[in-house]
């Protein structure tokens, strides 16, 4: 009887280790959606990207002409040669104007990316023969830190990237980062802005928050087992331990 006492000790303490070191799916899937939702009903309506041009944007601009194949009226010369587009860039006055060779100053704001492309080469008609423009946001970033693989500051060509794709650029979250709890830190000229998503509920596509802004700060905060440095503990090494003490007692208490 006492052998079997010590026995069922031992598993309940081989239990309780493995319940306190397993995360349940729950914490670790995204997007989740009630079980009984039929998948012809998710749509979701939720704030658009913008790709449009406004005051302040950073725009890369390169202009060729059919005058001769690959010429640029924007010089390249990159120091020790170096190619680097953000060098290239023009930043979008407090007018919405940028100023480009021949054309000088020319109203871009509120424009997407194509509509500015076209007239440009509009503009450009009457100094170069069938000339091409292609521009693209440039200096866009986001932060991410905490419990991702990668933290760091990470640059993309895009106005607004959506949240998902910020964390993939830090090769997701660990095991051990708390999805239900990210904190998005913003700002928007004087005024700071912070809020906590969840991103394991499929209302986050409707969130103001899941796009996410140039400059944007993401933190994902630890789940409360790795406060503890439960993701560190010697299992091995106390599983052996108890092992060891167990059969100390049976022996002795069968002598």
């Amino acid at each position: 009887m006492k052998y079997s006492v010590s026995r069922l000790l031992f598993f309940a303490l081989l239990m309780a280790i493995f319940s306190s070191s397993c995360i349940p799916l729950t914490r670790l899937a995204y997007v989740q959606s009630e079980p009984d939702t039929d998948p012809l009903d998710m749509q979701y309506t939720g704030q658009q990207i913008d790709n449009i041009i406004r005051p302040g944007d950073e725009l890369y601009v390169r202009i060729t002409s059919a005058d001769e194949v690959g010429t640029n009226i924007i010089p390249l010369d990159q120091p020790r040669g170096i190619y680097d587009p953000t060098l290239l860039s023009y930043t979008v006055s407090d007018d919405g104007t940028i100023k480009l060779p021949y054309i000088g100053r020319i109203l871009l704001a509120d424009l997407t990316l194509e509509e500015a492309s076209d007239k440009i080469e509009l503009a450009l008609n009457e100094f170069l023969f069938m000339p091409a423009a292609y521009i693209r946001f440039v200096n866009t970033k986001v932060t991410v830190l905490g419990e991702v693989n990668s933290p760091g500051v990470y640059m993309f060509n895009y106005k607004n990237i959506n949240i998902f794709q910020a964390i993939g650029y830090a090769n997701d979250i660990t095991e051990f980062g708390n999805r239900r709890n990210v904190l998005i830190i913003r700002e928007d000229g004087v005024r700071r802005t912070k809020t906590y998503v969840d991103l394991t509920t499929d209302d986050l596509f409707e969130s103001e928050w899941y796009i996410v802004k140039s400059d944007d700060i993401i933190y994902v905060e630890p789940l409360r087992r790795k406060k503890f440095d439960l993701a560190t503990v010697p299992y091995n090494l106390i599983i052996s331990a108890i092992t060891t003490a167990i059969v100390l007692i049976t022996f002795v208490q069968t002598n």
